[in-house]
């Protein structure tokens, strides 16, 4: 099905189309304006969807098979948003939606059911491309129409109040000025007007619904140019499998030998202790991040090999052993890691540490499945697999779990420890910090935090209303009045 029907549908309905995208530009507005972490965010998601049904009805297309399942997803995320004060949370989440809304669409519109883990990276970043590239078009089929509609009456009428608008504020910029200059009271009157008027609100909140309109029917456009091929993709061949046996062997037998050593010096000779003068921390951060390093890339090489190298049995053999050896690397950093925080307790850093580790251990297991199995969905396995875990990380809030880990870890809280988890961490820690007790500086500072913290979120009103900062807010309170004693000492 070529692009040219859709797309022209598209354009000669534009009443419909441009309706359509224009009245979820304002909705899109009232939503985010400045608020991309409030109750409103997974009601622009759900509007969203709605809009979208309402899209394809029209070009008679239905909900495919599976596609709740990316709904679900996007609903999740969005839910997430207003559960936490996160900014790392919030941004993900959103990249998440995107992400998701884009599959989403590629599956309504396309049989994506063929396609392999190469081809639908490769469409999605066609799918941004063309978005980009169908921005101008809500403009151009406005102006089209308009053209079209010139003899209707209902568009002359238009026309005459956006031209008799503009004619307006083209003579104002000029006597406007004048007229301020040549008359104190009428200038002292007409900037008393001007003080109930922000115009820098009035311009954000426009082109907040400029963007939310062009942004919507740009997307439709783009999928209706319908422009990828179809049919089943083939699976490029073109190289020796020798070459592949011949590195991947190289490859697995240092791993095999550096594997050993895990085994012996790591997970068994580590039950003794380490070695004198060695500390913790030199001892975990040394050689963690590049066993993760070397993870990524040895998930990579196997996925490469798996790809461009004919069938093979002793290749298949190779790929397996350097991805079992991958499964001891990871293993091995984990086990770094939580030597780690053993000895100096949780960051957010470390959080993302473990759980990118746990995602790469269910990624590698599904990569050796594709290696015997060329019809294994890898795509939407790993689709799954992120999806699955970000949104149990997104809604466990993570700042919440290092706050009531390292209170609950210290004999004793000091100062250092007080100052990462207030100026580090989301307000999702907040009514964690409640419970911290230490010296008096200590309570100085909780003081200062939670003083901000109560001005800061006073008021909150229903477009805002976010779960952590209502939370953050009552927890913030209650420490305040059960510590009169201690005075605020500004910002």
């Amino acid at each position: 099905m070529n692009e040219r029907p859709l797309v022209m549908r598209m354009r000669i309905n534009y009443r419909y189309f441009g309706g359509l995208s224009a009245v979820y530009g304002l909705i899109f507005a009232f939503c985010l304006y400045k608020n991309m972490s409030g109750i409103t965010f997974p009601m622009c998601i759900i509007v969203t969807l709605i809009f979208v049904w309402l899209f394809m009805k029209k070009i008679n297309f239905r909900l495919q098979k599976y596609s709740s399942v990316y709904i679900a997803g996007m609903l999740l995320l969005s839910i997430s948003t207003a559960l936490t004060d996160s900014f790392f949370l919030h941004f993900f989440n959103l990249t998440g939606i995107i992400l998701l809304f884009f599959i989403f669409m590629l599956h309504q519109f396309y049989n994506d059911s063929n396609w392999n883990f190469p081809a639908y990276l490769k469409r999605i970043l066609i799918l941004f491309g063309n978005v980009v590239e169908c921005l101008p078009y809500p403009f151009w089929h406005g102006a089209v129409y308009l053209r079209r509609n010139k003899n209707n009456k209902e568009y002359n009428t238009f026309l005459a109040i956006v031209t008799g608008f503009m004619a307006a504020m083209g003579i104002l910029s000029i006597t406007l000025p004048l007229l301020l200059k040549s008359d104190l009271m009428f200038a002292k009157v007409f900037g008393e007007i001007l003080k109930y008027i922000n115009f820098s609100t009035i311009f954000g909140i426009s082109f907040t619904v400029i963007t939310g309109f062009t942004l919507s029917y740009a997307m439709f456009g783009a999928l209706c140019k319908y422009n990828f091929p179809e049919g089943r993709e083939r699976r490029l061949k073109v190289y020796n499998p020798v070459i592949g046996i011949t590195f991947t062997g190289i490859v697995g037998f240092i791993y095999f030998i550096y594997c050993i050593i895990q085994i012996i010096y790591l997970f068994i000779g580590a039950q003794a202790g380490l070695p004198e003068h060695v500390t913790y921390a030199r001892y975990a951060r040394g050689g963690f991040w590049e066993l993760l390093f070397v993870s990524i890339i040895n998930f990579i090489m196997v996925l490469l090999c798996v790809y461009i190298f004919a069938d093979n049995t002793a290749l298949k053999a190779a790929l397996t052993f350097v991805s079992g050896c991958t499964f001891i690397m990871i293993l091995s950093a984990a086990y770094r890691m939580l030597l780690y925080i053993g000895a100096y307790h949780l960051t957010f850093l470390r959080i993302l540490v473990l759980w990118f580790l746990s995602v790469l251990t269910f990624i590698m297991c599904g990569t050796i499945v594709s290696i015997y199995n060329k019809r294994f969905p890898l795509f939407y396995y790993i689709a799954a697999v992120v999806s699955v875990f970000y949104i149990g990380l997104s809604f466990a809030k993570p700042d919440a779990v290092i706050a009531k880990y390292n209170i609950a870890h210290m004999e004793e809280i000091n100062n250092d420890d007080i100052s990462y988890l207030i100026y580090n961490t989301s307000l999702d820690a907040a009514p964690q910090l409640a419970k911290a007790e230490g010296d008096e500086r200590t309570e100085q500072m909780l003081c200062n935090y939670f003083t901000n913290i109560s001005a800061d979120n006073d008021g909150i009103y229903f477009r805002k209303a976010n779960y952590s900062r209502i939370r953050a807010k009552l927890a913030a309170d209650k420490w305040l009045k059960e510590h009169p004693g201690v005075e605020y000492q500004g910002r």
